[in-house]
C-alpha cells in the first residue's frame, strides 16, 4: 500500500522540475561557473546543457524500471535487501543534507542582502515553519502552488532582457582561453550541479500522472530552464565582468540592481529576491518531502506526515552545523558537492539500470533453459 495518496499532474511535475533546476542556482550558478572558466563560463554552460539533459534522461530511464516505485523501493527491488538498503540510506542522507543546505542559502542571503540586522536563526526558523506547513498540506497542494507562482518566476526571467543596454561583449574576450582541465571541471559543474539535483524526483515521479510524452515534456522544460540559467551567466559576464561574476556571492542579485530604464524602472532586485526564494522554497520542500517519505518507506511506517515536524527540527540543527560562515559555505562546499550530485544522478541510476538489465537476462536464460 502506497504511503502517498496525493497525485500531481504531469504539468505540475514539469513546473516543479523547472523550479528545482533553477531554484537556488539562479543566484549561485554564475559565480560557480565563472570561478572555473572565467570568460569562457558561458561556453562551459552551453556545453553542459546536452550533457545535463542526457543525465536527466538516464534518471528517467532508471525511474521507469518501475514507474510506480520510489528510489527507496526500487533500490531494494533491483539490488536486494542489503545493497538496496545501503543505497536508500545514502539517498536519504543526501536529501536531508541538501534540504539543510538550501535553508542555509535562504538564511545567508536574507541576512546579508535584505535583513542585515536580523539573527540568522530567526530567518531559519520562519523558513522551516513555512516548509513544514506546506508539506503537511501534501504533495498535491505543492504542485498546485507551483502552478500559481510560476508566472512570477517567468516574469523574472523576462525582466533580464532589460539589461541589454548594459551588455559589453568585450568582457568575454579572449574566447577559449581557459586551460582544458579547468574547462572540463567547469563543464562537470554545469552538468551535475543543477541537473544532478533533479534526483529528488525519484521520490516524486511515481505520484505524477504520466502519459506517453511525459519524458519529452520534462526534457523540454529543463532545456528552457537551462537556457535561462545560462542567460544569467552570460549577462553576469557581459555586464559585471568575469572578475565580479567570480567573486561576488550573488552576482545575479547585483545584476538586478543594474536594471535602470530611464531612471523610472529600477531597483527590481526585490523581484529577483522574491522569485528566488519562491523557487528555492519549492526545491527545499521537495527534498524534505523526499527525506520523510523515504524514511517512512524504509522503516515501513503507515504514514510519513508524523515525521515532518521532527525532520524540521533536525534540519534546523543541521543547517547551523553546515558551515561556520557564508564564505566557507560559498567557496568551500561546491567543489565537493558536485561529486555528491554525480553519485546520485549518474552512478546509482547507472548501477540500477545495469543490474536490472543483467537480472532480466539471467531470468530469461533460466526460463529458456
Amino acid at each position: 500500500m502506497s504511503l502517498e495518496k496525493d497525485r500531481i499532474s504531469s504539468a505540475q511535475m514539469v513546473i516543479l522540475g523547472l523550479l528545482t533546476l533553477i531554484g537556488d542556482m539562479a543566484l549561485v550558478y554564475p559565480s560557480v561557473m565563472a570561478a572555473g572558466a572565467h570568460e569562457d563560463a558561458w561556453i562551459a554552460g552551453l556545453i553542459s546543457i546536452p550533457l545535463g539533459l542526457a543525465t536527466v534522461k538516464l534518471m528517467i530511464s532508471a525511474a521507469n524500471i518501475n514507474p510506480n516505485q520510489t528510489i527507496i523501493e526500487l533500490s531494494s527491488q533491483v539490488l536486494g535487501r542489503w545493497a538496496g538498503g545501503a543505497v536508500s540510506v545514502s539517498y536519504l542522507f543526501f536529501f536531508v543534507i541538501a534540504a539543510s543546505t538550501y535553508v542555509r542559502e535562504i538564511e545567508d542571503f536574507m541576512c546579508t542582502q535584505i535583513y542585515e540586522g536580523t539573527p540568522g536563526g530567526v530567518i531559519r526558523f520562519m523558513t522551516i515553519i513555512l516548509l513544514m506547513y506546506g508539506l503537511r498540506l501534501g504533495l498535491e497542494n505543492l504542485g498546485r502552488s507551483a502552478q500559481i507562482f510560476f508566472p512570477f518566476f517567468a516574469l523574472f526571467l523576462l525582466s533580464l532582457i532589460l539589461l541589454y543596454p548594459n551588455i559589453e561583449i568585450d568582457r568575454i574576450y579572449p574566447i577559449l582561453n581557459t586551460p582544458f582541465p579547468d574547462m572540463l571541471h567547469t563543464i562537470m559543474y554545469g552538468v551535475y550541479y543543477p541537473y544532478g539535483e533533479m534526483c529528488v524526483f525519484f521520490m516524486v515521479y511515481p505520484f505524477a500522472q504520466k502519459h506517453s510524452k511525459t519524458s519529452r515534456d520534462i526534457l523540454i522544460s529543463l532545456f528552457m530552464g537551462a537556457i535561462g540559467l545560462n542567460l544569467i551567466v552570460f549577462l553576469s559576464l557581459t555586464v559585471l565582468g568575469p572578475y565580479f561574476s567570480e567573486h561576488e556571492f550573488y552576482p545575479a542579485y547585483i545584476l538586478a540592481q543594474r536594471i535602470n530604464i530611464g531612471n523610472f524602472l529600477q531597483r527590481v532586485e526585490a523581484l529577483l529576491a522574491t522569485t528566488w526564494i519562491i523557487s528555492t522554497y519549492f526545491k527545499t520542500a521537495l527534498y524534505i518531502y523526499a527525506f520523510v517519505l523515504g524514511t517512512a518507506q524504509l522503516l515501513k511506517l503507515k504514514t510519513y506526515k508524523h515525521l515532518i515536524f521532527p525532520a524540521g527540527f533536525l534540519i534546523y540543527g543541521v543547517t547551523n552545523l553546515l558551515a561556520k560562515d557564508i564564505i566557507f559555505y560559498v567557496k568551500g562546499i561546491p567543489p565537493y558537492w558536485v561529486d555528491w550530485d554525480f553519485t546520485y544522478a549518474f552512478v546509482f541510476p547507472s548501477l540500477l539500470l545495469i543490474v536490472n538489465y543483467f537480472r532480466k537476462r539471467f531470468a530469461q536464460a533460466r526460463e529458456q533453459g
